[in-house]
C-alpha cells in the first residue's frame, strides 16, 4: 500500500472521536461511531483527497497504558504497526478530559516512532475551550490543532496540515484494482484468510466471535496487480436483540459485498455449509456480483474423514448456483492458499466477459434448432436477435416478438445453456427480454 499513495494513521486512546474524524475527514460514514469504547479494534484503510493530494487514512483503535486483555493488547499492536508504517501520524485527543496520563504514555510512544506528527485536539465545539487548547502542548508533539469532528469545525485546517506532511508521490500509471469483500457468519476465519493474502496480520484473529466489528479495507499488491480486501464483520440471522453495532456491523457488511467485484464467501469446513450461508450467496447474486465459496479448515475435515460428507451438504445447499466455484483450503496451515488469488482472478474475468454479437446469434441459432422456443396458444416466442448489453455482471438484451411468451423454465434453460458454451463462471447473468415489432 504504501509506495502507492501515503498513508496517514490516525491513533488516541478510547473514545476522543477518531472514527468520526475519520468519517468527516473522508466526507463519508466509513466507520462506525458508537459512544461504547473500543468499537474499533482492527486498522481500516480508507481513501481520501484534499486539493488533489490522495492519501490513505488508518482508523485504529484506542490504546492506554492501562490495557489489559487479549484484545486491548493486540488493538494497541495493530495501532503501533500503522503508526509505524505510516508517513504521518495524527494523533487524537479530546478537550472535554483535558490531558490524561494515556495522552502522556501515547505522546512518548509517538515520539520514539520519528515520524512526522500532528495533535488534532478535538470535541472543542465552543469558542469558551478554545483557550484550554494550550495544555496540550505538554504533549510534545507540536502545535496543537482544535477540531471538532462532530460540527466540521477545523477540518479544512487539519487536512492543509496533513497534506503540507504528506512526501511527493511518484508519477506511476493506475493500475487496475480487484475489490474483494470477505464475508461469512463470525468466526470462520475471515481475518485469517486476508492476513494469509496481505502477508501481515492486518486484521486481528481470535477465537471470540465478532472480534471484527466494521469491515476494514487493505490494498495489496501481488504479481503486479492490485487486490482491495474487505474483511466484514460476520453476517448472521437478524436478531430483534442484536445490538445496535451488530446491526451496523451487518449494514456495512452488506455495502462491502454491493460494492466489492468479487465475494469470497467463507464457510467453516468443520461445520459444513448453513442456511445463513445460502442466504449470503443468494444476496451476492442479486447484487451482480461475481463470487467464490472458500471451505476454510479443511486440514480439520480432512482429518476427521468428513470431506465426504461435507461436500454432499454444500452441494445439497448451493444446488441452485452450480456455477459458482468452491475452493478447499485451510487458513491456518496456508494449504491450498496458493489457488486462492488465481481463482479471484479467474471468477473476475468471467464476470467481465464478453461474447461478440455474431458468436452470441449463432449460438442462439443452434439453441432454437434444439428446443424449440415456447408458445401460448396459436402464438410461438420468436427470437430475432441479440447482443451482450453489458459486463460485471454479464447483461443480456434478446429482442424477440412477444417478451410475455418467455416462460421462467425457458429462461433457466437459456442461461443454462449460456454456461455451458461461455462459462461466466461464478457470475449471475442478467437476460432481458425485449418486445420488438420488427425482425432485426
Amino acid at each position: 500500500m504504501k509506495g502507492k499513495l501515503p498513508v496517514v494513521a490516525i491513533v488516541g486512546r478510547q473514545n476522543v472521536g477518531k472514527s468520526t474524524l475519520l468519517n468527516r475527514l473522508t466526507a463519508r460514514s466509513a466507520a462506525i461511531v458508537h459512544k461504547t469504547p473500543g468499537v474499533t479494534r482492527d486498522r481500516k484503510y480508507v481513501a481520501a483527497s484534499w486539493r488533489n493530494h490522495p492519501f490513505i487514512l488508518v482508523d485504529t483503535g484506542g490504546v492506554g497504558v492501562d490495557a489489559e486483555g487479549f484484545l486491548s493488547k493486540e488493538v494497541e499492536r495493530q495501532a503501533f504497526i500503522a503508526a509505524k508504517e505510516a508517513d504521518v501520524v495524527l494523533v487524537v485527543t479530546d478537550v472535554a478530559t483535558g490531558v490524561t496520563d494515556d495522552d502522556l504514555w501515547l505522546a512518548r510512544k509517538v515520539n520514539r516512532i520519528t515520524k512526522e506528527t500532528i495533535l488534532a485536539v478535538n470535541k472543542v465545539d465552543r469558542p469558551e475551550l478554545e483557550s484550554e487548547v494550550s495544555a496540550f502542548y505538554s504533549l510534545d508533539l507540536g502545535d496543537p490543532l482544535p477540531v471538532s469532528a462532530q460540527h466540521g469545525l477545523g477540518i479544512g485546517d487539519l487536512l492543509d496540515r496533513i497534506v503540507r506532511g504528506l512526501p511527493e508521490m511518484e508519477t506511476h500509471e493506475e493500475a487496475e484494482e480487484i475489490s474483494i469483500a470477505i464475508v461469512g457468519k463470525p468466526n470462520v476465519g475471515k481475518s485469517s484468510i486476508l492476513n494469509l493474502i496481505a502477508g501481515e496480520e492486518r486484521a486481528l484473529v481470535h477465537a471470540d466471535p465478532h472480534t471484527t466489528r466494521d469491515a476494514i479495507d487493505t490494498v495489496v499488491e501481488k504479481n503486479g496487480k492490485l487486490y482491495r480486501l474487505i474483511d466484514t464483520a460476520g453476517l448472521r440471522k437478524k436478531s430483534k436483540r442484536a445490538s445496535d453495532i451488530e446491526y451496523y456491523s451487518s449494514i456495512r457488511t452488506t455495502r462491502a459485498m454491493s460494492q466489492a467485484d468479487v465475494v469470497l464467501l467463507v464457510i467453516d469446513g468443520s461445520e459444513g455449509a448453513t442456511e445463513n450461508d445460502q442466504r449470503i450467496a443468494r444476496q451476492a447474486e442479486r447484487e451482480g456480483r461475481s463470487q467464490a465459496i472458500i471451505i476454510n479448515k479443511w486440514d480439520i475435515v480432512k482429518n476427521g474423514h468428513q470431506a465426504e460428507e461435507v461436500m454432499e451438504t454444500i452441494s445439497k445447499r448451493f444446488r441452485f448456483a452450480p456455477h459458482i466455484p468452491l475452493l478447499r483450503m485451510s487458513a491456518l496451515t496456508g494449504w491450498g492458499s496458493e489457488k486462492l488469488l488465481p481463482l479471484v482472478d479467474f471468477v473476475f474475468k468471467e464476470w467481465k466477459k464478453r461474447v461478440p454479437t455474431p458468436l452470441l446469434n449463432g449460438f442462439l441459432a443452434s439453441v432454437k434448432l434444439k428446443v424449440p422456443p415456447p408458445s401460448r396458444g396459436e402464438k410461438q416466442l420468436k427470437i430475432y436477435y441479440a447482443t451482450q448489453s453489458g459486463v460485471a455482471p454479464p447483461s443480456f438484451t434478446i429482442f424477440v416478438n412477444d417478451a410475455s411468451l418467455v416462460k421462467p423454465n425457458y429462461r433457466k434453460f437459456l442461461t443454462r445453456e449460456l454456461r455451458e458454451e461461455y462459462g461466466f463462471w461464478g457470475s449471475p447473468l442478467r437476460l432481458n427480454f425485449r418486445t420488438s415489432k420488427k425482425k432485426r
